[in-house]
């Protein structure tokens, strides 16, 4: 099959149900797009201080709330610019397009050791749909980099087992692992311990090198600004570092917490199901593959278990892309090298795996489609019209545990009460041990007001802080951490001002939010 042929397919099956994706968005939301999770507001909102030589969401307050190192770098030279906004969904599609060329040249792969044509078509078309690319692009996050960065390093692994030689793709696929996502980490230890087992021992030492240092790099600057070397996002969610999303206890109840996850987790069991089924693969064609080509078969399972072990499953499932794809590939480009013992296996065997793809990843465009328009809707009727408030009614600091679009553009001190962008609100949170944290950060930082899902901190609400109003959606909250936002004055005597600039504010909401007075703010 022509490679050219491939790409065309891959690429089709990439920005077709990209379109109609944006335009399901643009329905949802009255024609202004809107990106299906706040999250990137945050790496927007860093990537202003950056430009700035600042670290963080707050001018003059370090604070190490983004899951990637590189990312806000990336965002940073178009701070300022009015399309700045914009700039992560033109990476999330330039990255898209780029995965899907990466994507076809594995299949080439495969097609090259006499892969069933068919097969090859219809995951060149299909793939990047039941690979939840699209999503992943859609969100404006790093995630469809990552996956880039880790397509690079299949197609160089390829090019190696069949040339023996390490090429540019290798080499850059590794180094951006880590720097673009910390569980990169694993693509890049396990690859160069497929060149080191390959007996190119100082190639894996260099190529780990040239991985390590920029991570390093990172580490060191953490430390001269005073935070933690891994960012408070990841403490607060990693199962190693013990986050709160993962529960409490000794590192071996948060591994098992961890399995537990994946087992509820549609992504999970697939991971897990596709190790297993990847292992016994191995095991029955061993005497067919081997060399190289069975120590990146066995990559491929070290990764999946790997993930499901240290990584999330969840969160829309954008965090386990990377080594899905990863995944799929090997074990397409390994099948292809197969020699069935009759016509009829080698028929079904790889009708099997068309099957299986889209079956295990059916969940995936299941997903998209749900969640990018109704992400994309829940979004803009109540985060973005949170920051609207801040910034053109309230006009000075506030308080909030959902940072995002609150932060973004906005020139009043935001703190976060979820500890993303707060080391202190962070620990105060995990600890529990002070019923009055949150007040005493408030109170320091000048914060009078607080804009809060009341259900992710019912226990850490201070007695003091009065409920005025709620903006409650109207439409379902999708990727939203809640439905309701709660309004609280803080300071004394600030209750009738919040009222009266909501209600100021409430003729500018959606039909898709409302304003909901209580009893202190009637």
């Amino acid at each position: 099959m022509v490679t050219g042929r491939l790409t065309w397919l891959s690429l089709a099956g990439a920005l077709l149900p990209l379109g109609v994706l944006v335009a399901m968005t643009l329905a949802r939301t009255g024609g202004i797009f809107e990106y299906a999770l706040d999250d990137v507001y945050i790496h927007l909102a860093m990537s202003e201080q950056v430009a700035l030589g600042g670290y963080g969401v707050n001018m003059g307050e370090s604070a190490s709330a983004s899951s990637s190192i590189l990312y806000s770098y990336l965002l940073a030279p178009f701070a300022g610019f009015g399309w700045h906004h914009w700039w992560p969904l033109v990476l999330g599609i330039g990255a898209l397009m780029a995965a899907a060329v990466l994507w076809a040249r594995i299949l080439q792969v495969a097609a090259d050791f006499g892969g069933n044509v068919v097969m090859l078509a219809a995951l060149a078309l299909g793939g990047p749909l039941f690979l939840h690319f699209q999503a992943v692009a859609l969100i404006g996050m790093e995630h469809m980099l990552h996956v880039v960065a880790t397509l690079l390093v299949l197609n160089g692994l390829l090019d190696f087992a069949r040339s023996g030689r390490i090429g540019w793709m290798l080499v850059v696929g590794v180094i951006a692992n880590p720097v673009l996502r910390f569980e990169g980490m694993s693509i890049v230890l396990l690859a160069c311990g497929v060149l080191f087992f390959s007996r190119r021992p100082l190639a894996a030492v260099l190529l780990l090198a040239a991985a390590v240092l920029p991570l390093a790099a990172h580490f060191w600057h953490m430390s001269a600004l005073g935070l933690d070397m891994l960012p408070n996002s990841v403490n607060a969610k990693a199962a190693v570092t013990g986050g709160g999303d993962r529960g409490g206890g000794g590192l071996s109840e948060r591994l098992i917490f961890s399995w537990i996850q994946a087992f509820v987790s549609p992504s999970g069991r697939m991971l897990m199901v596709t190790a297993l089924a990847g292992s016994l693969g191995l095991f029955l064609a061993r005497r067919q593959i081997k060399g190289v080509w069975a120590l990146i078969g066995w990559m491929a399972v070290l990764a999946c278990f790997g993930h499901v072990t240290l990584g999330s499953v969840s969160e829309f499932y954008r965090y386990e892309i990377y080594v899905w794809s990863f995944a799929v590939g090997s074990f397409t480009v390994l099948l292809a090298q197969v020699e069935f013992p009759s016509a009829m296996t080698a028929k079904l065997a790889p009708a099997g795996v068309v099957v299986a793809v889209a079956y295990g990843g059916l969940h995936y465009p299941i997903a998209a489609f749900q969640n990018i328009p109704g992400g994309g809707a829940a979004i803009h009727a109540q985060q973005r019209q949170m920051g609207i408030f801040v910034d053109d009614y309230w006009q000075g600091p506030v308080a909030v545990n959902d940072l995002g679009h609150v932060a973004y553009r906005n020139p009043y001190y935001v703190l976060d009460l979820w500890g993303l962008a707060s080391r202190a609100a962070l620990e105060a949170r995990l600890r529990g041990s002070d019923p009055l944290w949150a007040d005493k950060l408030a109170v320091e930082n000048n914060v009078r007001i607080a804009m809060i899902y009341r259900h992710w901190l019912k226990k850490h609400i201070p007695a003091n802080w009065r409920a005025v109003a709620q903006l409650k959606l109207t439409i379902p909250r999708a990727t939203l951490g809640g439905n309701i936002v709660t309004f609280y004055a803080i300071a004394a005597g600030v209750d009738a001002e919040l009222v009266s600039k909501l209600k100021d504010f409430e003729p500018e909401l959606p039909s898709s939010a409302e304003l909901i007075f209580l009893n202190a703010g009637q």
